[in-house]
């Protein structure tokens, strides 16, 4: 029998293929606040990343620390938030592991821009004004409404003046009261008589400036957050 003096020579690791890149991935940073939605935008809880995109997976923790709601494995969900520029992002993604301190996503793809601008549609019971467009609006010109959901795209809204479809207006509203009110051009999609003399008004905005769009989508993360804290107790 023969002896092989000296030391063996370790087998060659294999070569590590890199990572392949999501396309129009946005710029993820550990501790980015993000929210976690359904597919159907039905908001889960407020998170934080723990562990920005590595190989097509993200962590997440819960931004409360409270334990994170139960999920069931290979369920979809989407994740939204904004980048440092201030430009909102849209990931859809699976939850292929979670615990009460962690959730991982996988399978993760980037949202159409359009679609982070517009389909978050947020409940709410504020109050509003609506006015004509095209012209400074005189005191009494202004109407009172109640908007019933808004998102970065149009709102809901109930009022006694009477609007016809593809009229537009100025629907002025402070959805945050620390906020400065917004003053949005918007144009009239659908229009639903109900009783007591009211209308129920479906509009779309109207060259909303990205800034106000921006400042709009992060009024609405403020609602969502105050809903689900209320759901809570």
């Amino acid at each position: 029998m023969r002896f092989f003096k000296g030391k063996l020579k370790p087998a060659p690791e294999p070569e590590k293929k890199p990572e392949e890149k999501i396309p129009n991935m946005p710029e993820l940073t550990p501790g980015m606040k993000v929210e976690v939605l359904t597919t159907e935008n039905h908001l889960l809880f407020v998170g934080r990343l723990t562990l920005p995109e590595t190989g097509g997976a993200l962590e997440l923790g819960r931004e409360s620390g409270d334990p994170l709601p139960q999920a069931l494995y290979n369920s979809k969900v989407k994740l939204r938030g904004f980048q440092k520029d201030s430009t909102a992002f849209a990931i859809s993604g699976v939850v292929t592991k979670s615990s009460p301190d962690f959730w991982r996503v996988e399978e993760l793809a980037v949202l159409q821009i359009q679609d982070s601008r517009s389909f978050f549609r947020q409940r709410t019971n504020i109050d509003g004004l609506t006015a004509p467009s095209g012209r400074p609006p005189a005191k009494d010109d202004r109407v009172s409404c109640k908007i019933l959901d808004i998102s970065a795209g149009g709102a809901r809204f109930i009022s006694t003046a009477s609007y016809s479809l593809g009229d537009r207006l100025v629907l002025e509203t402070a959805p945050i009261d620390w906020e400065d009110p917004f003053s949005i051009i918007c144009e009239i999609r659908r229009v639903t008589e109900i009783e007591g003399e009211k209308f129920e008004y479906g509009c779309q905005f109207i060259n909303l400036e990205g800034r106000e769009q921006e400042r709009l989508l992060r009024s609405i993360f403020v609602l969502q957050r105050r809903m689900l804290q209320s759901r809570r107790g």
